[in-house]
């Protein structure tokens, strides 16, 4: 199994190089940045086509534009007598650099076969990502069995869908999908350069962000940052990869400069946030070619007009992203909460929040809403001004440790200007994205006071993650700066030091806080021997159940995880929500009402509930003491096999009635 989804995934990698030969030939995009504007488009296209419900269509369009850049590309440049297109697509040290890079982690990645082990993994991103595979559809489209609308952008799971498209859904493909958008963020830094010698260290200076900005100090727990499905990181990288792009094809010919455009709306369609990241990106970009565009550029824009118009679509095209996908996704969300489900329909809006928010900050009145919140507001503000300076969010330390790395890379890049204009441009990008991080503060600010429900100023709820996205992205920007300063520096051996330096010094700080667990070779199988042997459960009973057939899952001890990893195994069965993860117990016999997840029902009502619930199976995962002398009498074996290992039961007129037993071991 895991060598045909190897054998799957090669071929997408492979019309993926095709896709980039077509933009390297046709457009004059560099190398190095090829990969990071074909998955853009790749995205674009299966976004279109998700709306447009032909998705298999669009996915079908994209693999054979790369089998035209790998057959028909070539033929007609060898008739024209012009270079190789795919010799030209490796042209470049950086893009050679990604492609081996894609093709071991491709075969990595089939070795270990690593697995969903977040959350946010089985309720939400990687569903998704199966849930189109299975279908052919947009997930939104599909019945997720949640009770809510999965309104979370959709970038990670089209791509997941991309490197899916042959074969049955593995998580493991949908986790390299996250990683080859992150491989092509580094390899846009490293196209910044020309030169060998600078654009290799700073690209591995980029390579290793994700896992010193997603590890505090010293840990025993396994780093995650290229072994998960979740879109913090991968936000950030292609926050600071935009811009790292449009840095490389700034030279360029006008093709290859308006394929910046799609890849600001694959930064903007990953995560709520990063509609701000990257507007931050478009903010950049559009300061740079208003304001400094490449001498050879000049030529072809013949005025400042044109420059601002070109700069103005940079800027409206992740609106325009937001705006597409809230047209899709409100009336569905607006039919959830309609039909009993639920639908965010309540609180306040997006814009409403921002709007008060800067009248609180600047101490103007606002509407009742905002006004019961304004000593949270202030408590938040506080606690996150606190938290940037003590709170460790990285291997370098606290926020301001992160900061200050930053802006050590944009000094060192403003020594190297090859001249004034340069220097000037240097200090013009690190002051715009230090501009762009307070504006990102500020966003994470309102979010924390008046739209996330779980956190408190005590605590602040994902924080490091939250902040990582931006973090990540800012150093990605500056190591690109640092290689365009160094390429050009007026002695080339200062600007092959200053790479030099700089992609020790990441390796470094990697090397002394790092430990074997941070890097792809800690991986071990055991990591994933939990969730696996749960999966192996679910699958079992999948094989006996109908479709259409309902399920109640008991697995007593759950805060909500296993609930949504056995909805997502057991999809498209029907595997009922009731209290959704939760222990089950009739308060009288068990005393759990202290347990946040405890759900308090005699025999009678839990008996009640099932009927109500319409259950046909009940799937008893585990159960505890608790629960046996809670609800034994209801089944017609007194539980005794659900007390020996994972059994299904059957509702009939007699009781629950037991049907099997359920495998215990994760299959290979």
């Amino acid at each position: 199994m895991a060598w045909a989804s190897l054998s799957g995934l090669l071929l997408t990698l492979l019309a993926l190089f095709g896709l980039s030969t077509i933009l390297v030939r046709r457009t004059g995009v560099g190398p190095a940045a090829a990969p990071l504007a074909a998955l853009a488009l790749a995205e674009l296209v299966l976004l279109a086509g998700g709306l447009l419900r032909i998705l298999p269509l669009a996915g079908l369009v994209l693999l054979l534009g790369g089998v035209w850049g790998l057959g028909a590309e070539g033929l007609l440049a060898r008739r024209s007598g012009r270079p190789d297109p795919a010799r030209a697509a490796l042209a470049h040290p950086a893009a050679r650099v990604f492609w081996a890079l894609a093709v071991l982690l491709a075969l990595y990645f089939a070795r270990v076969q690593p697995d969903f082990l977040n959350f946010d993994e089985y309720s939400s991103w990687g569903t998704a990502a199966k849930l189109m595979v299975q279908n052919n559809r947009l997930y939104t489209l599909c019945d997720a069995g949640l009770p809510w609308q999965m309104t979370e952008l959709p970038a990670l799971p089209l791509l997941s869908y991309f490197f899916q498209f042959f074969g049955g859904f593995v998580p493991w493909r949908a986790i390299y999908a996250a990683d080859a958008v992150m491989l092509a963020a580094a390899a846009a830094v490293g196209g910044c350069a020309r030169k060998a010698r600078v654009s290799l260290p700073l690209m591995l200076g980029a390579l290793l962000v994700p896992s010193l900005l997603s590890v505090s100090g010293h840990t025993a727990l396994l780093s995650t940052a290229w072994l998960e499905f979740l879109g913090d990181m991968p936000a950030g990288m292609l926050f600071g990869g935009a811009v790292a792009f449009w840095l490389s094809v700034r030279r360029a010919p006008l093709p290859a400069r308006v394929l910046a455009l799609p890849v600001l709306l694959l930064a903007a369609n990953v995560k709520s946030n990063t509609l701000v990241l990257a507007l931050a990106a478009a903010g950049l970009l559009a300061l740079d070619w208003v304001f400094f565009p490449a001498p050879g550029a000049v030529r072809r824009v013949s005025s400042a007009l044109r420059r601002a118009a070109f700069a103005l679509v940079c800027l409206a095209a992740p609106l325009v992203q937001y705006q597409v996908w809230s047209a899709h996704i409100t009336p569905l969300v607006l039919q959830n909460a309609a039909s009993g489900g639920m639908g965010d329909t309540a609180g306040a809006s997006l814009p409403e929040v921002a709007v008060n928010g800067i009248k609180m900050l600047l101490g103007l009145p606002v509407t009742d809403y905002f006004e019961a919140r304004r000593t949270l507001f202030q408590d938040y503000g506080a606690a996150l001004q606190t938290a940037f300076f003590t709170r460790n969010v990285s291997m370098l330390g606290t926020g301001v440790m992160v900061a200050a790395l930053a802006g050590v890379l944009f000094a060192l890049a403003l020594l190297l200007g090859a001249n004034a204009r340069a220097r000037v441009h240097t200090l013009v990008l690190g002051a715009g994205s230090g501009l762009c991080f307070l504006g990102y503060f500020f966003m994470l600010w309102l979010s924390y006071a008046f739209l996330l429900k779980d956190s408190s100023p005590d605590d602040l709820a994902s924080y490091a993650r939250y902040f990582g996205s931006y973090y990540s992205g800012w150093l990605l920007i500056a190591l690109a700066v640092l290689a365009l300063a160094c390429d050009a520096a007026p002695k080339a051996l200062w600007g092959r030091a200053g790479a030099l330096v700089t992609g020790a010094a990441f390796a470094l700080v990697f090397a002394v806080q790092g430990e074997p667990q941070f890097t792809l070779l800690g991986v071990s199988q055991g990591e994933y021997a939990a969730v696996r042997a749960e999966r192996a459960v679910a699958e079992a009973a999948a094989g006996t159940i109908a479709p259409g057939e309902r399920v109640f899952l008991i697995r007593q001890g759950d805060e909500g995880f296993y609930w949504f990893l056995y909805n997502q195994t057991l999809r498209p069965l029907d595997l009922v929500y009731g209290e959704g993860g939760a222990t089950y117990g009739d308060p009288a016999l068990t005393g759990g009402e202290n347990d946040p997840y405890f759900a308090p029902y005699t025999a009678a009502e839990f008996a009640a509930m099932l009927e109500k619930e319409e259950v046909t199976w009940l799937l008893a995962a585990r159960v505890d003491e608790g629960f046996v002398a809670s609800y034994h009498t209801l089944f017609t074996d007194d539980l005794a096999a659900a007390r020996q290992g994972p059994a299904l039961y059957r509702v009939t007129p007699e009781g629950l009635t037991f049907a099997g037993m359920l495998e215990k071991e994760a299959g290979a």
